[in-house]
């Protein structure tokens, strides 16, 4: 692409730059100057372009590369999502339903990295969007990039998509030492709820158990419905060998992990039982302020259960919001 200033009466032919005024009308970015009009622009000085034969204007290249980005617009049920008209050089991407963006964040640094000329902004990964939400946009910096570009910078597969909520049916069991009341734990009932109401989810069966691994174990095997189970401890999970982690084992389940490096929400554990996942949830999960639970929860809902090492990831950006409920805050721990 050719790009300079120059006086607008040699330009002719060319495409402007900047928007510029000829008897009162606005002559925008991107006109295409015929000669009359380069005439009686006369010698003002103006800033133009001309796209050499290898070039794709900005539009024609966010064109070009929008499926191999989002996969196919066609096709918005496969991957969740519908994309924008070309215009300015950018592609919007748009959720079509309610669920997680799941990115594959290496393929986007390599998009990025291939030329200045093109660039993928995203939402984070796995963050919950709901329809119509803007998830991505592709945006072709100047006015034409050569085809060559484009071309090195196609991903092999899409890179962005929309993984769907799936209403699920929760198992809830909580364990009751002799201190704690039946209003902490109708309060951890209600903020579960709302979460799983937000997520298209519900409660199933609640059980209320003494605040023993061997009353977690029967209660496991008691109720096998539901597709996912969360467990409440009574009192915070800090060991493998406390209550519930030891519980879930007893009852022929394993655990996965136990704590993450995202506070609040850091004495969380996570296993399986009977071909479900289970969730050991966090104190904070009581209040229905935003913790590491969340992440967790939405997760699952979206069978998208994390892993260990995806667990292990979440630290940064794992500091959190302060809950104001909290017993003990971390700047007086």
């Amino acid at each position: 692409m050719k790009f300079q200033t120059q006086q607008a009466q040699d330009s002719a032919g060319w495409n402007l730059a900047q928007a510029v005024l000829l008897g009162g009308r606005r002559l925008g970015k991107g006109t295409l100057l015929s000669s009359e009009q380069a005439a009686a622009l006369g010698a003002q000085l103006v800033q133009v372009y001309q796209l050499e034969s290898d070039d794709l204007s900005e539009d024609e290249a966010a064109q070009s590369l929008q499926s191999d980005l989002f996969g196919q617009a066609a096709t918005p049920d496969t991957v969740g999502l519908t994309l924008s008209e070309a215009r300015t050089g950018r592609v919007n991407a748009l959720a079509t339903r309610p669920g997680l963006v799941v990115l594959d964040a290496a393929g986007v640094g390599q998009f990025n990295a291939v030329s200045e000329a093109v660039t993928l902004a995203t939402l984070p990964d796995r963050q919950r969007v709901e329809t119509g939400d803007l998830v991505a946009t592709l945006k072709i910096i100047p006015f034409a990039v050569p085809q060559a570009t484009v071309n090195a910078a196609r991903p092999a597969q899409p890179l962005v998509r929309i993984q769907p909520l799936r209403p699920q049916t929760i198992a809830l069991i909580q364990t009751q030492p002799g201190t704690v009341s039946d209003r902490v734990l109708d309060k951890a009932r209600d903020a579960l709820q709302a979460r799983l109401a937000a997520l298209g989810s519900s409660i199933g069966q609640e059980q209320r158990v003494p605040h023993q691994s061997d009353a977690v174990a029967a209660a496991l095997d008691a109720d096998k419905s539901g597709d996912l189970v969360v467990i409440f401890p009574g009192a915070a999970t800090q060991d493998r060998r406390d209550v519930g982690p030891s519980g879930l084992v007893a009852a022929g389940g394993e655990v996965a992990h136990l704590g993450m490096p995202v506070d609040p929400g850091n004495l969380l554990f996570l296993g399986a039982h009977a071909g479900r996942p289970v969730i050991g949830a966090p104190g904070c999960a009581r209040s229905v302020a935003f913790n590491g639970f969340d992440w967790v929860l939405e997760r699952a809902c979206a069978d998208l259960v994390p892993t260990p090492a995806e667990i292990q990831a979440l630290g940064v950006g794992g500091l959190l919001k302060e809950i104001p409920s909290r017993p003990l805050p971390r700047l007086k721990a």
